[in-house]
């Protein structure tokens, strides 16, 4: 996976929020550093957090969080 260090720092305060509420792995195993100028422009990283992954849009208490190269978090 690669990140920005933008991304680095908002995964990281999504998992000191996140990590002892959710089932859902936060940090990646493996990864690397890009400049956000290598990034692809329009990707963003997401990472689930809260109760499982809904089926539908109408259930569940999970909640999709967009973290963006410049770490900008989005739901």
């Amino acid at each position: 996976m690669k990140l920005t260090m933008h991304q680095l720092g908002a995964l990281f305060k999504v998992y000191e929020r996140w990590q002892n509420k959710t089932p859902h792995a936060i940090m990646p195993m493996e990864f690397e550093i890009v400049t956000i100028e290598e990034y692809r422009k329009g990707d963003y990283i997401g990472v689930w957090v809260g109760g499982p992954v809904p089926q539908s849009r109408d259930h569940g208490g999970a909640l999709y969080l967009g973290i963006e190269s410049d770490g900008h978090t989005h739901s």
